[in-house]
């Protein structure tokens, strides 16, 4: 038995805590006592509702600056799309008072996650939105408006961008109806916003979160791609790019989730409603039933670091693209 027999095992069935136990006793026999705790941990910290974790959430920050790898299972598909699982928990979702740069519409309220589900360790990428729908309709790309600035650049690893929603859902459709995958009977679709925020903290209540550099305070260009150059206050200036760039330049989140934080927004499935999280479901919210923009989250290259914040909402409506915006993909876990 080694740690890639459990995590197909996992695979198959993500919701077997038996099979979870059964890798952290292996980790410990493996001479891994610490990945093994983390592990552990993160299991009881997500299942425990968040008011009554007392220090497991300190312990967990201390293991991750420590440089502990967490434990993450992928899986890939016809494209070679890697997604790794989220697991099932809790979190608060929105911002507290005292976050600086906060906007009313972040109104803080716990939420839970019941089911697992995968999520993209990458935005989608110009290479994978081409191969599937046939064209590239990104700003930064050899035939795109802003060649200028890619010049002499390899950019089909960078994210897809100037997609609207409903070119996000075309896509999904599309790459479902694969020959591979429509055998395998791979559901895709957008994350909610709720699960795009509970993946982005991965188990944290910080306002970036970076995996070894964790979790972050503010945001510096070494960590994101974001326009550092005119940052403000606590935010320190550093290098930018005034583009997109390849996706998984920066260190990923605990999950194993790359540019959470930047490059590009990312179209969530909800409607948005400035109002929604004073009445929303406690359990996977869906978002209102109607609307006029769908949720974008993570911020992008074009905008300075607190717009990049973890609780941050933006909207756009579902037919507007724009050069900063693209999609990362989620899917459904088998139970």
């Amino acid at each position: 038995m080694n740690e890639g027999a459990f995590h197909a095992a996992l695979r198959e069935k993500p919701v077997d805590e038996l099979t979870w136990q059964a890798l952290a006793d292996w980790l410990d026999d493996d001479g891994q006592p610490q990945r093994a705790e983390l592990l552990r941990l993160t299991r009881r910290m997500l299942q425990t509702p968040v008011g009554q974790r007392g220090d497991l959430p300190d312990r967990y920050v201390e293991l991750l600056r420590a440089g502990v790898r967490p434990v993450i299972v992928e899986t890939v598909n016809s494209l070679g799309m890697r997604f790794a699982l989220v697991p099932q928990g809790a979190f608060l979702m929105g911002s507290p008072p005292d976050e600086a740069d906060r906007s009313d519409d972040e109104r803080l309220h716990e939420v839970t996650i019941t089911r697992p589900f995968w999520l993209g360790v990458f935005q989608v990428t110009q290479k994978q939105y081409q191969t599937v729908t046939g064209n590239n309709p990104s700003y930064f790309c050899a035939g795109g408006a802003g060649r200028n600035v890619v010049e002499g650049l390899d950019t089909a690893d960078f994210p897809v961008e100037r997609v609207s929603w409903q070119d996000a859902q075309d896509f999904l459709k599309a790459m479902a109806a694969l020959p591979e995958e429509k055998s395998n009977r791979r559901r895709y679709r957008l994350p909610t916003e709720a699960e795009w925020e509970y993946a982005c903290r991965a188990g944290t209540d910080v306002k970036y979160v970076f995996c070894p550099d964790f979790p972050s305070a503010t945001l510096i260009s070494s960590q994101a791609n974001f326009d550092g150059n005119h940052a403000y206050g606590s935010y320190a200036k550093g290098p930018y790019l005034a583009r997109t760039c390849r996706v998984g330049s920066y260190a990923p989140n605990p999950f194993g989730l790359y540019d959470v934080h930047g490059n590009v927004w990312e179209w969530c499935s909800d409607w948005y409603g400035s109002d929604y999280y004073r009445n929303s479901p406690k359990k996977d919210p869906q978002g209102p039933a109607n609307g006029s923009g769908r949720v974008d989250r993570g911020g992008s290259w074009y905008n300075v670091g607190w717009r990049c914040r973890a609780a941050y909402r933006f909207r756009v409506a579902p037919a507007d693209p724009s050069r900063d915006l693209g999609f990362r993909v989620a899917a459904v876990a088998h139970e």
